[in-house]
């Protein structure tokens, strides 16, 4: 069993536990909680009362891991005979036909608006309590959340409302531009980075510190284009080069998946924001359960069946060469029990086919549930190494956000798209800091002048980012989102899917909100 949950994050369960769900829920007045003699004073009450803003990230890697995932080119989720149809909700996702009332849609809006909601009103809290070095450092992290979750809400749907107080009893909020949001996003972070930490610990693991929001910044000026139409790369430069030269307690892993492991935390290196997750007391990390093949139950000892759904492309697994240590994180071809053994199942010897994707007759995304057939499509992903000491559905493994690899890789990339504060050297050696550990005996397959442009950095992150919710987003920036895939064909007169609509229900309840170009309820 996982030992690794620190004492922070018994606090932050006990926090939400303290004020219930509904501070997720948001339907009890949390102010009335709190009197002049009861606000958080110590830095573990302060804790307690944020907690509910740190559990809501939880539901990142389902619903919103969902939303970013399910269209892009990295995954499948075919309906195998009678296995994920699920009312065709995949399907829909993965043929962008989505509308404004499919549920995933909605699902992941709800989440990102609760987990907003649930920010505004710790805020409203911490506003009143006394001032202290802890308040004022508390505040400037929760505001570094909320803008987390704006920047995750604006990514996914363009034009959103944008609220920074919990008011029950006004006016409803009306829709804000994408540019706007962007602005007010960098703004919040801009204003808080100097009360948020600048230590690495397990005392500030999964909270924001200085070089998450300078990571975070980087981020959202590499897409300042698609949000706002105007590129902005010396500032993608300018802040990867903050946590390059000035995050000294970060650097690459030797063991790139060593990160994702069951056991990963605050002692890895390189992560910069991750968010905890334990079987028992933070559930919510389900992932293999939706990759692995029912078999699997032998080869990783596990106690339940897995659901045997997400598998890759084949153009996407061809990507990977055989020498690159990342083609480890896929399995495919003939399987084993745990003792070496070959897997059977049904009778069937479990050979996984990367390509084995054929279509029932008369269907555009149906391969069947023969056992020996539909059921064996697809190599399946275990960058998040299944975990034997699971509980039912629920993993112990952390997951990775944001990473030092992505920092490396996103100031190569401004550099090649026109940044004048830094030089071609610089961006060679940044992304061959993140190639050279995937080739590790194998320099000639490092980058040179030559061969370091655009497509090969589109290329060597959906080789180191896959299933870290990026794809979706990259795809979009390097124009990509409309090409065909497996199953799917090309879409190019449908740009505006680059945004996801309002949900129906959400602009049932609110009549000031717009819905986005293109979409009709």
């Amino acid at each position: 069993m996982k030992m690794k949950f620190n004492k922070l994050y018994m606090l932050l369960f006990a926090g939400a536990l303290c004020t219930g769900t509904s501070c997720t829920k948001l339907d009890v007045d949390m102010h009335s909680a709190y009197s002049e003699d009861t606000f958080p004073k110590t830095p573990e009450q302060f804790v307690a009362l944020t907690g509910p803003v740190y559990t809501a990230a939880r539901d990142y890697f389902r619903d919103y891991f969902d939303l970013q995932t399910a269209g892009s080119d990295e995954v499948v989720i075919p309906t195998r005979g009678g296995d994920w149809f699920d009312g065709g909700k995949w399907r829909d996702m993965h043929m962008h036909t989505w509308s404004p009332s499919h549920e995933v849609v909605r699902n992941a809006w709800n989440w990102g608006y609760n987990a907003i909601g649930t920010c505004n009103r710790v805020l409203g809290v911490l506003e009143n309590a006394p001032e202290s070095d802890t308040k004022g450092q508390t505040i400037a992290e929760i505001k570094t959340m909320r803008a987390w979750y704006y920047y995750l809400m604006m990514d996914a749907y363009g034009n959103i409302p944008l609220q920074t107080t919990f008011d029950t009893g006004g006016e409803l909020p009306s829709t804000t531009p994408r540019a706007q949001v962007f602005d007010f996003i960098v703004k919040e972070l801009e204003d808080n980075l100097s009360l948020l930490s600048e230590e690495k610990s397990e005392l500030t693991y999964g909270r924001p510190t200085k070089w998450f929001a300078h990571t975070l910044l980087a981020k959202i000026y590499l897409n300042a284009q698609i949000y706002t139409g105007t590129p902005n790369w010396n500032k993608v430069v300018e802040h990867t080069n903050i946590v390059l030269t000035e995050g000294t307690a970060y650097s690459l892993q030797s063991d790139m998946l060593a990160q994702f492991r069951p056991d990963n935390g605050a002692q890895d290196s390189e992560p910069i924001f991750s968010i905890p997750f334990h079987a028992a007391r933070a559930t919510g990390n389900e992932l293999f359960n939706k990759v692995l093949h029912y078999s699997h139950r032998e080869t990783f000892s596990l106690n339940t069946n897995p659901w045997n759904g997400w598998s890759a492309q084949p153009e996407y697994f061809d990507l990977f060469d055989d020498d690159d240590i990342r083609k480890q994180q896929w399995l495919y071809g003939q399987q084993y029990t745990a003792t070496g053994a070959p897997l059977v199942y049904n009778g069937i010897n479990i050979v996984l086919d990367p390509y084995g994707y054929n279509l029932l007759p008369g269907s555009d995304f149906d391969i069947g549930g023969a056992d020996d057939g539909g059921r064996l499509a697809g190599a399946r992903c275990v960058k998040y190494f299944p975990d034997k000491d699971h509980i039912g559905t629920n993993a112990n493994n952390d997951v990775v956000v944001y990473r030092l690899a992505d920092v490396l890789l996103m100031k190569a990339e401004a550099i090649l798209r026109g940044a004048t504060n830094g030089t071609m050297i610089e961006a060679l050696e940044s992304a061959n800091q993140v190639r050279g550990r995937a080739f590790p005996l194998n320099p000639e397959k490092h980058f040179t002048a030559a061969t370091l442009t655009l497509d090969a950095i589109y290329k060597e992150r959906a080789l180191e980012f896959t299933f870290e919710v990026t794809r979706r987003t990259d795809m979009i920036r390097f124009g990509k989102w409309e090409n065909a895939m497996l199953f799917k064909p090309a879409n190019a007169g449908e740009t505006y899917k680059r945004i996801f609509p309002i949900p129906a229900t959400v602009l049932a309840n609110n009549g000031n909100l717009t819905p986005n170009p293109g979409y009709t309820n």
